[in-house]
């Protein structure tokens, strides 16, 4: 990033940007608003681009000015979401847009502090640069608020100096004195896990949207409005209207059940405007909520994001994940409904 701030200007910033998620860019400061407890073994995280990504290690690469890179680079498309590498509090989440971009900081659980720079500052759809605040973090994102491991807390982008890059997620893991160290490893390690864990399945997947991975639609493109259940009268179909416009049926009401308690929020309308809504395919087991087993198949798999499921390849870890009952909360997916969903790593520990 090739820009001059005057140091007036920086000292008056100081109380406002930790060092942290502009080390790269400002070398001006020496203090740093890390996390106030020791790190406490390594700092074990998951992968924060939803759905994974290529891997490299670019840190250390030399940038412009003098610099290194003092993160992982994680390309994906825009409006991927981001998630939490690791459970905290959020320690900086600017609301109007820096120069270097829409970024988030959060104290981890563990004593390491966890950065994300470049985050989503378009319109959907856009390359407008005036997305704000709204389109860079998941709703209830701000300073100070908890976060858990896996929950959403962004969106990637190409802000900052990342518009002639492409959209990727720079993520930075440090030391409470600032030091950068190497994500790498643990990045690789996380692309690989076979570990599972039941809160943060369903706590990560509130809504289908991200289950789905849903892109949000332009205004003239939606028919429905966003998150809200649809039927026509006569018909008992319940769709879910997705971010993208498009709708989604529940195929039976077991799925249902695992997303909503009951179906007062079900909105009956006519079927010409059902029809003006384009069909997006069938809405799957949220995560983390049932085990489930194909009729063809013996084996029993945990659901994961976006309809993904992992083999649980002992009754030793079934019973850890799901307790001593776990065989009780085991439900079939029609040979017909398994086209909507795929196979991911088994869980092995």
């Amino acid at each position: 990033m090739k820009k001059k701030i005057f140091l007036t200007l920086i000292m008056a910033a100081a109380s406002l940007i930790p060092l942290s998620v502009c080390a790269q860019y400002y070398s001006d400061y020496d203090w740093h608003d890390g996390p106030t407890i020791e790190p406490n073994g390594p700092p074990e995280i998951i992968f924060p681009v939803q759905g994974g990504t290529n891997l490299s290690d670019d840190f250390g690469d030399p940038r412009s000015g003098g610099r290194t890179h003092e993160g992982n680079d994680l390309m994906a498309p825009k409006m991927t979401p981001i998630l939490a590498a690791r459970g905290g509090r959020v320690t900086f989440a600017p609301m109007s847009e820096p120069s270097y971009g829409f970024t988030l900081s959060i104290a981890g659980d563990n004593g390491y502090e966890y950065d994300y720079l470049h985050i989503n500052n378009d319109t959907p759809g856009s390359d407008d640069g005036n997305g704000g605040p709204q389109y860079a973090y998941a709703p209830g994102i701000t300073e100070g608020v908890l976060v858990t491991q896996g929950q959403h807390i962004a969106w990637v982008g190409d802000s900052g100096n990342a518009e002639d890059v492409g959209s990727h997620l720079h993520f930075e893991i440090r030391l409470p004195d600032g030091t950068a160290i190497n994500p790498y490893p643990y990045l690789d390690t996380a692309l690989s896990m076979g570990t599972y864990d039941v809160a943060s399945a369903r706590t990560a997947n509130p809504t289908i949207d991200l289950d789905k991975s849903l892109t949000a639609a332009s205004p003239t493109d939606l028919h429905c409005t966003p998150g809200s259940l649809i039927r026509i009268p006569v018909i008992t179909s319940v769709y879910y209207c997705g971010s993208d416009g498009r709708r989604y049926v529940f195929p039976n009401a077991r799925v249902y059940a695992t997303w909503y308690a009951d179906f007062s929020e079900v909105l009956t309308i006519s079927p010409e405007e059902m029809a003006a809504i384009r069909i997006g395919g069938n809405v799957t087991y949220r995560p983390g909520v049932r085990l489930v087993k194909v009729q063809t198949d013996d084996k029993v798999y945990a659901v994961d994001r976006g309809g993904t499921l992992r083999w649980v390849s002992s009754p030793a870890l079934a019973a850890r994940y799901y307790g001593a009952n776990w065989a009780q909360n085991v439900e079939d997916i029609p040979d017909v409904f398994f086209i909507n969903y795929q196979i991911g790593d088994p869980i092995s520990s």
